[in-house]
C-alpha cells in the first residue's frame, strides 16, 4: 500500500476529508442539483445556432488541484445565432496562496491584482449563475471543468454540462494538421492571438475558432446537438 501511495499526489487518498467552509457552502448550495438540471440530452434536437453556448477558459496557479493549485481567473463569453454576444464573464479569483512568478509572467496576473478579488466560492456562484445549463465550449476543456469540479466537490456541486473540445474538433475536421494546440489552430485559421493567456482573451479566441468550425460542421450536415454528439463520438472511434 505504501508503494502505491508514492505513485499518487499528496492527499489523493483522503480527498473526501477536505472540509467545505460554511460561508462557501451557503453561497453554492442552490447549485447542488446542477447534475440533475443539466441533462443535455433534453437539448439533442435543438439546432446548435439556437443554443446558448458558453465558451470557458480558466487561469490557475498550476496544473494540479489535488496538490493545492488554485483558480486565479475565470473568463467566458456567450455564442448564440452564430455570433459572440456582448454578454461576458471575467473575474479574478483570490487563490489564498502565492502565485508563482512564471504564472504571473504568463498570464499577467500578480498577487497584488488578486488581493482584493473574491474567493473561489464567491466567483463560482456568480459563474454558475451565468452558465446555467448551457453547452460549454473550450480548448482542452476537460482540464478546466475537472479542475473546477475538484474544487467544487466539498460543496456537493458538480458541473455536468455537455462539453465541446475545440482541440478534438480540430483533429476531426483538420486531419491534415499535425498540431492542434490553440496557438497552432489560430495560426492556421489566420486569427490574431489578441489577449492570449488571459481567461477572457482565450475564451474569445476559442469562440472565434468554434464559429469557424461551426460553418464547417454545417457543411457536413451537423446541425443539432445530437448531430454534434454523434460526430464527436464517431471521430473518437474512427480517427483518434
Amino acid at each position: 500500500m505504501e508503494g502505491i501511495k508514492k505513485l499518487f499526489p499528496l492527499g489523493w487518498f483522503n480527498r473526501e476529508e477536505r472540509q467545505a467552509d460554511a460561508e462557501g457552502a451557503r453561497k453554492l448550495e442552490k447549485f447542488r442539483d446542477l447534475v440533475k438540471k443539466n441533462d443535455y440530452r433534453l437539448k439533442d434536437n435543438h439546432p446548435l445556432r439556437e443554443l446558448k453556448l458558453v465558451v470557458l477558459d480558466t487561469e490557475t496557479t498550476g496544473l494540479r488541484p489535488q496538490a493545492g493549485d488554485e483558480i486565479i481567473s475565470i473568463g467566458a463569453c456567450v455564442i448564440r445565432d452564430g455570433r459572440v454576444l456582448p454578454q461576458l464573464f471575467h473575474r479574478l479569483v483570490n487563490p489564498g496562496r502565492h502565485i508563482p512568478p512564471f504564472i504571473t509572467e504568463l498570464t499577467g496576473i500578480s498577487n497584488e491584482m488578486v488581493a482584493g478579488a473574491g474567493d473561489f466560492c464567491t466567483v463560482m456562484s456568480e459563474f454558475l449563475e451565468f452558465l446555467q445549463d448551457s453547452v460549454i465550449i473550450g480548448h482542452s476543456i476537460e482540464f478546466d471543468v475537472n479542475f473546477l469540479n475538484y474544487k467544487l466537490k466539498p460543496y456537493h456541486v458538480r458541473i455536468n454540462n455537455f462539453l465541446v473540445d475545440t482541440g478534438m474538433l480540430s483533429r476531426a475536421l483538420n486531419p491534415q494538421w499535425k498540431i492542434h494546440t490553440l496557438d497552432s489552430i489560430l495560426a492556421n485559421l489566420g486569427i490574431e492571438p489578441e489577449g492570449r493567456h488571459t481567461a477572457l482573451g482565450d475564451a474569445l479566441l476559442t469562440a472565434g475558432v468554434f464559429l469557424n468550425f461551426l460553418d464547417r460542421l454545417e457543411d457536413l450536415k451537423v446541425f443539432t446537438l445530437w448531430d454534434l454528439r454523434c460526430y464527436i463520438r464517431n471521430a473518437l472511434m474512427y480517427r483518434f
